[in-house]
């Protein structure tokens, strides 16, 4: 779409920006879960020569590599998780397109159903549109954003004015009201 007048005072509406926007959504992004260590197998018990103790060394050979690599899993998601609560410390607010946002949801309730995951991780925010009402911004009761939030929130402002400057510098719609 173009640019349409919308009062006689020069005011410009950009459609484009406007439809854009109505089809974005935003989400809460809670943290990952924190992952448990993996249990060691227990060692047989017996003596050498038993044919059931044989057997047990045998198969726990196979148990001790299913522990190492679940020990390695266990290390990747540790990391992930002390990666994540030292980068945001806590929910962060993430904007996507609307079908993403969909997406989205229906993977992390899926996840929760077959139990790859304990709780869901995405909401929707408060500052969707029509999602107004929604209690604590959208976030399940007593949790709170992370510092990682509001440095997402200053980022956005400040490109929102760099953007608001850019335009009002514009050599042929300089001056006018976006």
């Amino acid at each position: 779409m173009v640019d349409v007048i919308v009062s006689p005072a020069t005011r410009y509406r950009n459609t484009l920006n406007d439809e854009r926007e109505s089809q974005m959504v935003f989400l809460w992004c809670l943290p990952p879960e924190k992952p448990s260590p993996p249990v060691r197998p227990t060692l047989p018990r017996g003596k050498d020569g038993d044919p059931e103790y044989d057997l047990a060394k045998i198969e726990l050979k196979g148990k001790l590599e299913r522990y190492e690599q679940e020990l390695k899993e266990y290390g990747r998601l540790k990391a992930e998780y002390e990666g994540w609560a030292e980068r945001y410390g806590g929910p962060i607010e993430i904007k996507q397109w609307s079908c993403d946002a969909r997406d989205s949801l229906a993977h992390d309730q899926r996840a929760v159903a077959e139990g790859r995951q304990t709780a869901r991780r995405y909401f929707i925010s408060s500052r969707t549109r029509g999602y107004g009402h929604l209690p604590n911004g959208g976030l399940p009761p007593g949790v709170t954003p992370g510092h990682g939030h509001a440095e997402s929130v200053a980022r956005e402002a400040a490109e929102d004015r760099a953007l608001a400057i850019a335009r009002g510098q514009d050599p042929v719609f300089g001056g006018y009201e976006s």
